[in-house]
């Protein structure tokens, strides 16, 4: 590559960087393990640019490249590593985080488990949605048509206010 293209991709990369973190946080909870995701979706990002032509934009790209690398991640050792952290380090790190939706108090913790709690696909499509991305943009990130994509979100905010409500309700008969 060109030093006109690493130029380029690191202003890139430095304007939308965020994308990175929201998508890592979406599959990490430990802080080390969202740093290395986001490195890890930096360094594809970067083996990748020689492929990026513009059709899209930059955003939109960055952000399938992330998710991709991000479920990648989820289906190997990202899984094995949740699965086995002993309960102290996992309360260390609730009461070490920062992050506005650990601050945000009970209900954005319950909403957080049940997006956690969904398929890899409906986890990204949701998490996109959030983000206020468009259903043509979403379709062009994760790859399946617009309509596909309404369909499933408008399906998966019913399920999650279903299991939102059963959630409240248990708090409510909880003494």
């Amino acid at each position: 590559m060109r030093p006109t293209d690493e130029t380029r991709f690191l202003a890139l990369l430095q304007e939308h960087r965020a994308i990175l973190y929201k998508v890592a946080f979406g599959y990490c909870r430990n802080r080390e393990d969202r740093d290395d995701l986001v490195q890890e979706m930096a360094i594809q990002l970067w083996r990748s640019f020689c492929r990026y032509d513009g059709r899209v934009k930059f955003s939109t790209w960055a952000y399938r490249v992330a998710m991709n690398v991000a479920i990648s991640h989820f289906r190997g050792e990202g899984r094995r590593i949740r699965d086995t952290l002993p309960f102290d380090e996992v309360a260390y790190e609730l009461a070490a985080d920062d992050s506005p939706a650990e601050k945000a108090g009970d209900n954005m913790r319950a909403l957080r488990r049940l997006i956690d709690g969904l398929d890899e696909l409906n986890r990204a499509l949701v998490l996109l949605y959030l983000e206020g991305y468009t259903s043509d943009e979403i379709a062009e990130i994760v790859g399946i048509s617009p309509g596909n994509v309404t369909t499933r979100i408008n399906r998966v905010k019913n399920e999650l206010q279903r299991e939102f409500a059963r959630h409240e309700k248990s708090l409510e008969t909880t003494p």
